[in-house]
């Protein structure tokens, strides 16, 4: 495959010498480079200064990137290789008046024409010394040809052939031949089809006098181009560009950490989308607030008149895509909804965001609308969601979640059809009011997880790390397109054409170095001024070490006898860490190491220890079990009012429970032998739970789901069955389940729209992956590779729940496998005893696996890759916690051993 930089640097060599071989020609007549260039290429890149240009490059940190791919670092070697044969030659050269077009050349590939003015004989010098360098190499053949009168020349070596012609007193080369033969056909034409000619406009727009060089583009060979990076069945998405805009020009600016284009981009307002925008006015946006911070796209549109954008669109879907706008005109007809009373009272802000999608999940999508009227918003959809119900015979299907009431809206593809094909993605469609914006999800789940990122601050406005990134991007603007390179990866590379997938895997790590990145448009005058901002933040390389300096350390008087539980100081927001030693006191260590207090429990603790807001005023306490009794302490280490909350059993588990974030808390409760009890917040027992007797233990602690409003209650025991309960331990229908298999590891929940679709996968201790539907019905079957008699495995969910992986031991050996079976690591270890495997998995490519050694007491940490951070294992009893800081891009490791609590980074 061609790779641009290599290409950029074999013709600045080969088209010189091409020059000097047709001397002859030159016969004192001119021609301009732009009157040279095809009206079909995709872009054309013009500098006056480029040693000055790539001088600026090769000292930002932009470069250190750049150069790790192979194509880019061979620029390096070829110019100093050829600097050397005349000193300052090949400068002088490069100084001249030069061009650069791309053009598509096949389904899947492009290629370069250079253009150079060789009318100033100074450079001769320079170029018969580089003719010399090419005449004793015996590895370039020479040829030539006619073609429609002109003699066009090649050069061959290997399998490269570079091909060029002189027209006058301008060079024109390309690696293509019928890329130059293009050329000779325009010029015989009399320059009728040139690029200059075509879009005019672009070359009237003020430009920059010192910047690294200026872009022009044609949008619908653009679009083209970009189809040719994708697979077949999402090229056509991608050539649907071409109506966006007719043209762009760009000044270009590499400095620091940031590539900046800025210019102006050409419409037509009757013919092509940004057209659309042509009577709007720039807005700003307090959108970021509420995007989450693992979005991996948002498109903002910014309209001062929701009612001539409709009109625009219109017209727009009128020249380019009439078969949508009678589709949307049946939609109409269809279920009597007004899509012009919808944009009556839209307000300046509409946006489409894509959130990042996790291994076999589907995309998350969210739609905001803002309202000029929030309550006429509303009320237009609650009208016609209800209708919906109405004509289908059912009531409308609401739900609340926290302080919102979410409802859903029974019609597939809503915002396609109000808004446009981009926003397609919601065959099921749910909404609700947010401040003044109408949010519609294409699940529940994606609206409640909205709900949590905006209750605990994890969004865009938030984040420290893109409100910098902001600082270059336009405050106001009609369309806007944000993207993280990170988080959107996996879903771009699985889209990808086969071969340019094998180059994006090869160099991911220096593609994803340009993490944050946007394109915006913003009306003025009779064109729309035009940014384009690419971030390169390199991320950190956490390469292998002996060992880590603890950023924090406590010591404390006892043993420590649980894992690190990391809380919330909600009076400043800082990190804590509980835990218990071996006197059976709960402990609360400050972020700084220093013990805050501590308190004598009498019992070890049996649960994990959980945050609750008990008094729904936005202080937390602290939930955990012992083995007789319920406890809810505040953060001064004082018991609310009714705990501790004796119970007559000897407990194995315990979990909180909050059907609807409401924190009307219910705690779930198992005993040794698998008996089920349910407490309410005031530590009741309620009924049907006192207790709801099982069969066997437990695998795992019980734990509840809540699907399309109904409740379930879920117990597996360790001999297979599978216990769905109601609110009031009723089994629910199709359950028990018997599975027949071992069972002592926590399952993994993928929740859908209903009981059919929502998921829930076990593993066998015999290594049986088991997936079945809230319905009792087991859906598939799988018996895993099983080396030994004595093979062990396990399901380890990742700590959000997103994700899962499977564990494999045989005796001292791990295997770390993905849900389909691909292989992530392969280790040996000291001990046979168990192995503790824990997952993170955080998005945008930050994977961690740990292992704990129990026997040993030792933690080995991998990265995303399955390489080992830590050679020297940390010591470390207990799991660990941890926690990826944005802002520092690093890890913090909370490890446990002995009487010592550590905080290590990496």
């Amino acid at each position: 495959m061609r790779k641009t930089a290599i290409i950029i640097t074999i013709g600045i060599i080969l088209l010189v010498g091409g020059y000097l071989f047709y001397e002859k020609w030159y016969n004192g007549g001119s021609t301009s480079l732009w009157s040279n260039v095809p009206g079909n290429a995709v872009l054309v890149f013009e500098s006056k200064s480029t040693v000055e240009s790539w001088n600026d490059l090769v000292e930002t940190s932009l470069w250190s990137s750049l150069k790790q791919i192979e194509s880019f670092k061979q620029i390096e070697a070829d110019l100093k290789a050829l600097d050397s044969i005349e000193a300052g030659g090949v400068a002088n050269l490069l100084q001249q008046n030069s061009l650069i077009s791309m053009h598509v050349t096949e389904k899947n590939d492009f290629d370069f024409v250079f253009y150079i003015d060789l009318s100033q004989e100074k450079n001769l010098r320079a170029a018969t010394k580089l003719l010399d360098y090419f005449k004793d190499n015996s590895g370039v053949r020479f040829s030539e040809r006619i073609y429609q009168d002109y003699t066009i020349s090649e050069l061959t070596s290997k399998n490269l052939t570079f091909t060029y012609f002189i027209n006058k007193n301008v060079f024109v080369g390309s690696f293509t031949s019928f890329l130059v033969e293009d050329v000779v056909r325009l010029v015989n034409d009399d320059y009728k089809s040139g690029f200059k000619l075509s879009h005019s406009q672009l070359y009237d727009m003020p430009k920059l006098a010192n910047d690294d060089g200026n872009v022009y583009v044609n949008m619908e060979a653009a679009s083209l181009w970009l189809s040719s990076f994708m697979d077949a069945k999402y090229r056509k998405s991608l050539k649907e560009l071409g109506g966006f805009s007719q043209s762009a020009f760009f000044d270009v600016d590499v400095s620091g950490s940031k590539i900046l284009f800025n210019g102006f981009t050409v419409s037509n307002a009757q013919a092509d989308y940004l057209g659309a925008f042509s009577s709007q006015v720039p807005v700003k946006s307090d959108l970021k607030y509420y995007v989450p911070n693992r979005a991996s796209a948002v498109y903002r549109f910014g309209l001062s008149d929701g009612g001539s954008w409709h009109n625009g669109l219109i017209n727009y879907w009128k020249a380019n895509d009439p078969e949508f706008l009678s589709s949307r005109d049946e939609f109409t007809r269809q279920y009597g909804f007004n899509f012009s009373d919808l944009y009556s009272w839209l307000g300046n802000n509409l946006g489409l965001v894509k959130l990042e999608a996790f291994r076999g999940s589907s995309q998350e999508e969210l739609v905001f609308i803002q309202a000029n009227d929030a309550q006429e918003a509303l009320n237009q959809f609650n009208t016609f969601s209800e209708s919906l119900a109405q004509a289908n015979g059912d009531s409308v299907y609401v739900e609340r979640f926290s302080t919102y009431e979410i409802r859903e809206l029974k019609v597939s593809e809503f915002p396609r059809f109000a808004f446009g094909p981009l926003f397609e993605g919601f065959e099921e469609c749910y909404f609700m009011l947010l401040g003044d914006y109408i949010v519609i999800g294409n699940s529940m789940l994606t609206l409640k997880s909205l709900i949590e990122d905006i209750e605990n601050e994890n969004t865009w406005g938030r984040s420290v790390a893109f409100n910098k990134f902001l600082e270059s991007n336009l405050e106001e603007s009609n369309v806007s397109v944000i993207f993280n390179t990170r988080r959107a990866w996996e879903g771009l590379i699985n889209e990808l054409d086969p071969e340019w997938n094998e180059f994006a895997r090869k160099y991911a790590s220096q593609i994803k170095s340009f993490d944050l990145g946007s394109i915006q448009f913003s009306k003025l005058d009779e064109s729309f001024y035009t940014s384009i901002a690419l971030q390169h933040e390199e991320q950190p390389v956490v390469k292998e070490k002996q060992s880590y300096e603890a950023l924090k350390s406590a010591s404390l008087n006892n043993k420590i006898i649980t894992k690190p539980y990391v809380v919330k100081n909600h009076v400043d927001g800082s990190l804590e860490v509980a835990v218990q030693d071996s006197a059976y006191n709960f402990i609360l260590i400050s972020q700084e190491g220093n013990v805050l207090w501590k308190d004598s429990l009498g019992q070890p603790i049996i649960s994990d220890i959980e945050q609750v807001d008990y008094y729904k005023n936005g202080k937390l306490q602290y939930f955990f079990a012992t083995r007789t009794g319920l406890h809810i302490i505040d953060r001064l280490g004082n018991y609310i009012d009714g705990y501790p909350v004796v119970v007559d059993a000897n407990l194995r588990f315990a979990s909180v429970v909050d059907y609807d974030k409401s924190r009307r808390y219910r705690f779930f409760l198992a005993d040794e032998r698998g008996n089920l009890f349910l407490y309410n917040k005031e530590g009741v027992s309620l009924e049907g739970w006192n207790p709801r007797e099982l069969t066997g233990k437990l695998a795992a602690k019980p734990f509840h789901i809540r699907v399309r409003g109904k409740d379930c209650m879920v117990a597996i025991q360790q001999d297979g069955v599978v216990n769905i309960m109601n609110r009031r331990g009723e089994m629910m229908p199709g359950f028990p389940l018997q599975l027949d298999v071992r069972i002592n590891t926590s399952p993994f929940i993928n929740i859908g729209s209903d009981f059919e679709k929502t998921v829930i996968t076990v593993l066998s201790k015999e290594g049986r992956l088991i997936h079945f539907n809230l319905n009792g019905k087991v859906l598939s079957t799988e018996q895993l590779y099983k080396p030994t008699k004595e093979t062990r495995f396990q399901l380890i969910p990742d700590a959000l729940g997103k994700n899962y992986i499977i564990s494999r031991q045989d005796l001292a050996r791990l295997v770390l496998l993905t849900p389909d079976n691909q292989e992530i690591l392969a280790k040996d270890y000291l001990s046979s005893d168990h192995l503790n495997v824990q997952y993170y998995d955080l998005g945008s490519d930050h994977k961690i696996y740990a292992v704990t050694d129990i026997a040993q007491s030792f933690t080995y940490i991998y990265d995303k890759d399955g390489q080992l951070i830590n050679s020297r294992p940390f010591d470390s009893e207990q799991e660990i916690a941890l926690i990826y800081f944005d802002a520092t891009k690093k890890y913090h490791v909370y490890t446990i051993s002995g009487s010592t609590y550590k905080v290590i980074t990496f």
